[in-house]
């Protein structure tokens, strides 16, 4: 990874972007609204804060983590197949795992993009803090694409080896009846995953977000097409967008004199 470089407008980003990426290969890219976080999956943080709450430390030794991820994954999957089969049931565990996903639930999927701008637009989410976009060259010999229905539907045993240490890509394609695929093309998202944290020495870029540029930075998103109500503008965007803790705009000429 290279030194991380800091940015303070959108056209900086955007230069930025064009001089670490080449035409001819495809990046995948990640939107972290606090630049400290790591790039790990919920899956991975659920177990290490839940080991937190038992004043243990979950072992960091690769086989033993690995092992304890495959359990949690293949237990969740199960749980969720034998409660609700009428929905889950024709589906893949992979597929089921995006369900879950969609839905909030801490899973082995890590959430990239194709786009730069949709990265960039949740590395601003907490304007309060610096926020960081991760930069992953898409490189084939490093991470394999599922392609195919029959790779698909493979076990997560196969994904997620206790023995071996694989990633993978996927642009998931689901029955709309199960996922609303609206936010997933509205984000231009694709799932890697194989492994609980990404090493740093995958990473092709960090670009560091200032607390005190977010603002503006949005404010051009916005002019391009980049804003809360396209990247969930599906239902349960709208239920997240108009919950009690979410401000509302009121018209000015509500508010009196």
């Amino acid at each position: 990874m290279n030194t991380p470089i800091e940015i303070s407008s959108l056209t900086e980003y955007i230069n930025q972007i064009d001089e670490i990426t080449h035409p001819e290969k495809s990046y995948l890219y990640r939107g972290q609204e606090d630049e400290t976080w790591r790039v790990t999956s919920s899956a991975y943080r659920r177990l290490v804060s839940s080991s937190e709450d038992l004043g243990r430390e979950v072992d960091l030794q690769p086989y033993s983590l690995r092992y304890l991820y495959q359990i949690y994954l293949l237990e969740i999957i199960d749980e969720i197949k034998l409660r609700y089969p009428s929905t889950y049931r024709d589906l893949s565990p992979l597929e089921c795992m995006a369900h879950l996903q969609h839905n909030r639930v801490a899973t082995g999927l890590i959430d990239f993009t194709f786009s730069p701008l949709v990265a960039l637009w949740f590395a601003c989410a907490d304007e309060n803090i610096n926020g960081k976009v991760i930069v992953l060259e898409n490189d084939s010999e490093k991470i394999a694409e599922i392609t195919t229905v029959e790779q698909l539907q493979q076990g997560l045993d196969i994904f997620f080896s206790a023995d071996e240490g694989n990633w993978y890509l996927w642009s998931p394609t689901l029955d709309n009846q199960i996922v609303d695929t609206q936010r997933l093309i509205m984000q231009q998202s694709v799932f890697l995953f194989g492994l609980p944290e990404i090493d740093t020495e995958m990473i092709t870029q960090e670009i560091i977000i200032r607390s005190s540029d977010k603002v503006n930075i949005k404010t051009g998103l916005e002019k391009m097409g980049i804003s809360e109500r396209t990247l969930f503008s599906d239902l349960l965007g709208f239920f997240e967008r108009n919950s009690v803790t979410q401000p509302y705009n009121l018209p000015v000429d509500a508010l009196g004199s």
